[in-house]
């Protein structure tokens, strides 16, 4: 038997449960893939045991829908709170101001979010709940504690890390990460495994996240084929088999549900354009940007940018700006208009959007030099094809040989909750019962 046979066989023995279909599962695993596609684990193209195996003992979709625009911070916040930006409060990556912007900071704050995410419900069920690196969670009322930031934008990223995670928590898992770690998103997905299988083996929560990057970053960096991609995944699918060793070594294995997900697709891109540029030739706005004296502006996240517009300006800055990036949208970019953001549940305060056409990005600065360079991106309406993401739930309460054709990623949380027998109320998301027994 070949070595790749045996982990087939492995992870499906030890997921699939049928003495426990019909009874919540104790133990829930959430693994964020960023950057999942879904052909990762339905083509035989990409090597992924650990994933296909997970699709072969549960339930999958083809496809998951992300939230506009189809970034991590929204995207993740969406999958913990089963309701759309408009509602959570994560519209973007970083914030947006007035005065400062798009150089604000990232959405790290757990207090950011407007919407009950999964581990407040599982937590006033008396749940025990542990997140590693998982975005939007800083100060999260979290047992067990390992938050994302930008560690690797500071100058003390080690320091920063242990202030951040729950006292004493790294000394007991054993691990800690070295200066070096942060500059690496491989070191860094092999520091998050690690303190993940920790917590399972010594915790046993109730409820885990983790979020692991490198797929997304190298897709970022090559483009959705690029040579670092199938490489990338194949390190991530064998932290994958890593969790779920760690759930059998720790004896939960028959009352755990595992669900991976992801945040977004990737779409290649060759060409950048920069609507700021247009805006300040236009007189709107001062390039670079000074925080006062402006019109409009906007807020890019790759394939979409929000519009924002001084109120001071009067009520015709909105048309006008919008008059001026249609004019000179050419075949690079098209109108997203507010009704349609609304619709979307997208971009609040915003006076409307751009989408990128295919083979074009959005860059935030002021140049006029349209560069080039084939890379990937994401961020783009979540009805192109490119940015739907993967879905896959194996283990405790949940059937075999199910196969979805399209789920929203507002269908996560709702149906984690009812996998560990709570429910989640006020959701735009559904139960994904096709799944259940």
């Amino acid at each position: 038997m070949t070595k790749r046979f045996a982990l087939l066989g492995l992870l499906a023995l030890v997921l699939v449960a049928p003495a426990t279909w019909g009874q919540p599962a104790r133990h829930l695993v959430l693994i964020s893939i960023d950057g999942l596609r879904p052909e990762f684990y339905l083509d035989d193209a990409y090597a992924a045991p650990a994933l296909r195996a997970l699709v072969a003992a549960g339930g999958h979709a083809r496809a998951a829908t992300p939230p506009f625009p189809s970034v991590t911070y929204p995207g993740h916040a969406t999958i913990v709170t089963g309701v759309r930006p408009a509602r959570h409060g994560i519209p973007f990556n970083v914030t947006w101001s007035p005065t400062a912007g798009s150089s604000g900071r990232w959405y790290e704050e757990a207090a950011d979010l407007r919407a009950p995410a999964l581990w407040d419900v599982a937590r006033a069920a008396g749940l025990t709940t542990a997140a590693v690196s998982w975005p939007v969670t800083l100060g999260a009322r979290i047992d067990w504690l390992i938050p994302e930031r930008d560690y690797y934008q500071r100058s003390e990223p080690v320091e920063l890390l242990r202030r951040a995670t729950t006292p004493g928590l790294l000394e007991r898992l054993g691990v800690a990460p070295e200066p070096e770690t942060f500059k690496s998103v491989v070191r860094w997905d092999e520091f998050l495994t690690a303190a993940a299988t920790g917590i399972i083996k010594g915790m046993r929560p109730n409820l885990l996240l983790i979020h692991l990057v490198q797929v997304d970053y190298f897709q970022h960096r090559g483009g959705r084929e690029g040579v670092d991609v199938k490489p990338a995944l194949a390190r991530v699918d064998a932290h994958v088999a890593a969790i779920v060793s760690a759930l059998r070594e720790a004896g939960i294995a028959e009352r755990t549900v595992l669900i991976v997900t992801g945040d977004h697709g990737f779409q290649d891109v060759a060409r950048t354009v920069h609507p700021n540029e247009i805006l300040f030739r236009a007189g709107l706005r001062r390039c670079p940007w000074s925080g006062t004296n402006w019109l409009a502006t906007t807020h890019d996240t790759g394939g979409s940018s929000g519009v924002f517009v001084n109120d001071a300006g009067g009520p015709g800055v909105a048309a006008l700006a919008e008059e001026t990036l249609r004019r000179q949208a050419r075949d690079r970019y098209t109108i997203v208009s507010r009704r349609e953001l609304d619709a979307l549940g997208a971009m609040p305060g915003a006076a409307f959007g751009l989408e990128a056409a295919p083979g074009w990005a959005f860059g935030g600065g002021c140049s006029e030099n349209e560069t080039a360079g084939v890379r990937g991106t994401h961020g783009f309406l979540p009805s192109r094809p490119s940015m739907g993401t993967g879905f896959i739930a194996a283990g405790a309460g949940v059937k075999s040989g199910v196969s979805l054709e399209r789920i929203g990623l507002v269908d996560v949380g709702p149906t984690a909750a009812r996998l560990l027998g709570l429910t989640m109320t006020n959701v735009e998301g559904r139960v994904l019962t096709e799944i259940l027994p």
